[in-house]
């Protein structure tokens, strides 16, 4: 499949991202007592860092959000350490995004999805944009409108915030006035 070139960050008025398998390598740690863990890159924290200061810098009317079907205390534990909103529990992820557009009376071609597993497929069909990782399930691969490089869990979060807001483009200074 051909993909499509990633929208310019203005045609852009919401991100979704789903969890496990974007902010994950999609596997889970379960102790003796049931206690489970999970393992993400901590650069995709600095990658948000960048976002909110890219988005307050260009005055940029955005809204970015963690939609996940687990609910689990490691899901608001991580969104809550990189400042990003979370909605867990919502096994259909498509029939909320379709409410969220009709309440905030905007367009599905702002909207972005990154998602790796096939529970992701519908929302990808709702958003204008959807990017999955290299490792995603192969249909998510032939649905997605741009696969990025990286693997879940390994950096493709923060790869996608620094192609959105056209990280490689900047100068060291513009780079450091982010930070």
């Amino acid at each position: 499949m051909p993909y499509k070139m990633a929208p310019h960050w203005k045609d852009v008025h919401t991100i979704v991202f789903d969890f496990d398998g974007v902010f994950t390598d999609n596997k889970v740690l379960v102790d003796q007592d049931g206690r489970e863990s999970v393992s993400c890159d901590r650069g995709d924290g600095l990658g948000f860092d960048l976002l909110r200061a890219f988005i307050q810098k260009n005055s940029w009317d955005i809204q970015y959000f963690i939609l996940s079907k687990e609910v689990n205390p490691v899901v608001s534990a991580r969104a809550q350490k990189i400042q990003v909103d979370c909605i867990q529990a919502m096994s259909d992820k498509a029939g909320h995004l379709k409410k969220y557009l009709i309440n905030n009376n905007l367009d599905s071609d702002g909207l972005v999805y990154l998602g790796n597993d096939i529970n992701d497929l519908a929302a990808m069909q709702i958003a204008g944009f959807s990017i999955a990782p290299v490792d995603s399930h192969p249909l998510v691969l032939n649905q997605a409108d741009l696969v990025l490089p990286r693997k879940g869990g390994d950096g493709f979060v923060r790869e996608f915030i620094e192609m959105l807001i056209g990280l490689e483009r900047m100068s060291v200074n513009e780079i450091s006035n982010l930070l």
